[in-house]
């Protein structure tokens, strides 16, 4: 047995010498290929609904952000298509619609590009859903910038949602005032909406996901502008609200990350 071992290894070790140089190896298969994001506008006409979705022009854009993009589109177009789909036409509401469109907000700042999507989805009611969402995208990072990450514990959203509070009922009054309501009438319609404003800006993240660069007219970076959908801190007439809050409010809970881009 020992000589057959033996002339089992002298055996291997010769056809391992006599192997070609060249013989093809056995590697790994290469990683899929991500497909290129392609920002196409869409128009669809249906019996059920329709909708209509359009993106920059002229704009190059970051394979991240764009597929961040097309993300947000399908998933608002997924929600049109779901909700039509058990209907017919001459169903009372239908056809259903949406329009989007994405814009860029300012233009590129110091590894900034910003980008602003607006519109509505109506699926029977009284109104459609506004939809909302902000884009905010770090070259230097490769990433778009979200509330969850933009500071630092919990203490710096404490500070945010103080200031937005001020903001926010400051042009509940100013509004009134330009209106020439009398004191009493804006003191009440103040007392009414703080409640309304202080339950959408509680101090956590997820009330402050849409928010827009703050640019100053040398390019820089000063600040945050806050941007809040109907419904969550005015009422549905109101519209969209928006509040700035500059840097200096919120610098010290920055995440280290991002400190460079606000100096």
């Amino acid at each position: 047995m020992v000589a057959m071992l033996a002339c089992t290894v002298v055996l291997a070790a010769s056809c391992k010498r006599e192997q070609p140089a060249n013989a093809p190896t056995t590697a790994a298969p290469p990683a899929a290929a991500v497909a290129p994001v392609v920002l196409q506008d869409q128009i669809e006409h249906t019996q059920t609904y329709l909708l209509g979705i359009t993106y920059p022009k002229g704009m190059v854009l970051p394979s991240g952000l764009a597929r961040e993009m097309k993300a947000y589109a399908d998933a608002s177009r997924k929600r049109l298509v779901d909700a039509a789909a058990p209907h017919k036409a001459g169903d009372a509401g239908v056809p259903y619609d949406m329009s989007l469109e994405f814009r860029q907000i300012v233009p590129q700042a110091k590894g900034l590009i910003a980008i602003a999507a607006d519109g509505s989805l109506y699926s029977g009611g009284a109104q459609g859903d506004p939809l909302i969402r902000r884009f905010l995208w770090d070259a230097q990072g490769g990433s778009v910038i979200r509330a969850q990450d933009l500071l630092t514990g919990d203490a710096g959203w404490v500070t945010i949602s103080n200031s937005v509070r001020e903001t926010l009922i400051g042009q509940i009054r100013a509004r009134m005032e330009d209106d020439k309501q009398a004191p009493e009438e804006i003191d009440k319609a103040v007392a009414k909406m703080k409640p309304i404003v202080e339950a959408g800006t509680q101090p956590a993240a997820s009330g402050f996901s849409e928010f827009e660069p703050m640019i100053d007219a040398e390019g820089k970076l000063v600040g945050l502008t806050f941007v809040f959908p109907p419904y969550q801190v005015a009422g549905y007439s109101d519209g969209i609200q928006r509040a700035d809050v500059p840097v200096a409010v919120f610098q010290q809970y920055l995440n280290p990350k991002y400190r460079n881009l606000f100096e």
